[in-house]
């Protein structure tokens, strides 16, 4: 048992939450050690919302939780999946949430020539065949154990990359700006100012070369450790090397949210979360470098951006942390 465990039930859980409310606001009579209380905030988060709710009066502190789709397995009786091609392996483990290469087509509005589509098809029967020999997973797959593996990547999504998209019945590059003209409903209605991240580099910068990646739906909280330890160790999970655990850019974060929100009709990434990626900016030459993060709290998405790594705060109340995507390094 930590000491933290220890202390946590030794306090009194609600006077605990309120000292940590009290921290973010600055209030006198702080409990003693507060470095232990932000520690626990992560442990006791819905607590602190209740609270908050609470004090915030009636009808102004409901939270709204979305409701999930519940995934169901093909029809049929269970197959041997080791005998199946590595397109019914995916929909049998992914279920409703495999979205094939015909979709991701539709949604970007293309029309891929035979000969492409089919090196991207192969490329995920390769990503597939992978992925079912790692160690997490290759026990799994002998025993022919479909729904250990189904749990197992319950809160994945396989996505493909695309470098282009069609909009206004034209080609373009996969960017920041493309999707937001692509795809506005995700995005606030535009005011007759520019945003502020319309002068920069990055919300005109491609998304790089054609990919299948795992994206996981569920982010990783960085208040305590930097965003490359945690990848790290997601990677190690997998027991792959540590650089194919990959943080976002800007443009890649969008992309996932958009393509998922629209093959799944489900906004599977909205959640009270700063999403730190590995975008970066600078107000000035020589200012300080600044951080991109994005913000999906229902539908709609955010682009925010400072100095160093957001905070949670009772005001505002964001976690920082990151959706990690894994990735095989093909030769």
């Amino acid at each position: 048992m930590t000491i933290a465990t220890d202390v946590a039930e030794t306090m009194d859980r609600e006077a605990l939450v309120q000292a940590i409310l009290n921290l973010e606001n600055d209030v006198e009579d702080q409990v003693t050690d507060p470095d232990l209380a932000f520690d626990l905030a992560g442990h006791i988060k819905v607590h602190v919302d209740e609270l908050v709710a609470l004090g915030a009066g009636p009808g102004s502190g409901k939270l709204k939780r979305k409701k999930t789709k519940k995934a169901r397995p093909p029809k049929g009786p269970i197959p041997r999946l080791e005998a199946l091609p590595p397109v019914d392996q995916a929909r049998w483990i992914f279920m409703e949430r495999y979205i094939p290469l015909e979709r991701h087509e539709d949604i970007l509005g293309l029309n891929l020539p035979s000969e492409v589509f089919a090196e991207y098809q192969e490329s995920f029967d390769r990503f597939i065949t992978n992925l079912l020999l790692l160690p997490r997973t290759i026990q799994a797959v002998e025993k022919n154990d479909i729904p250990a593996l189904q749990k197992q990547f319950a809160t994945c999504v396989l996505v493909f990359r695309a470098p282009e998209l069609i909009h206004n019945d034209e080609a373009v590059p996969v960017s920041v700006e493309s999707l937001r003209d692509a795809f506005p409903s995700y995005f606030y209605k535009r005011k007759k100012k520019a945003n502020w991240f319309e002068v920069h580099d990055f919300y005109r910068e491609p998304i790089k070369a054609p990919r299948w990646v795992l994206c996981d739906t569920e982010h990783m909280n960085c208040t305590l450790r930097r965003p490359e330890h945690k990848l790290a160790g997601y990677a190690r999970d997998w027991g792959l090397p540590e650089d194919c655990g990959l943080q976002k850019n800007l443009a890649e974060d969008l992309y996932d949210r958009i393509l998922v929100g629209e093959a799944l009709e489900e906004d599977l990434f909205a959640r009270t979360v700063n999403s730190l990626t590995t975008t970066g900016y600078r107000t000035r030459k020589k200012g300080a470098q600044r951080l991109a993060f994005a913000v999906q709290k229902v539908h709609k998405v955010t682009i925010h951006g400072k100095v160093g790594v957001p905070h949670w705060k009772a005001k505002r109340r964001h976690w920082p942390g990151v959706y990690p995507s894994l990735v095989f390094h093909e030769s």
